[in-house]
């Protein structure tokens, strides 16, 4: 995204261009948004980011997130 603009619009475009249904989609807390988990638990993911303090909580289980810096 240029400049300050924020990467989370851009992330469902992002996703359909994925060559392939990946098993498990990992992102840190700045993409935490219930429609972004929706949309790839519908494309036949699972998704790992967890909650922002301020929003209830998400299933996001601790071993996939700790290894999200693998792929960064």
């Amino acid at each position: 995204a240029p400049g300050q603009a924020h990467e989370l619009p851009l992330a469902p475009a992002m996703l359909d261009s994925l060559p392939a249904i990946p098993l498990w989609v990992v992102a840190d807390k700045g993409y935490a948004s219930n429609a972004l988990r929706e949309r790839i638990w519908d494309m036949g993911a699972r998704p790992a980011i967890p909650a922002k303090r301020r929003d209830g909580p998400a299933a996001c289980p601790k071993w996939a997130y700790r290894c999200r810096h693998l792929v960064e």
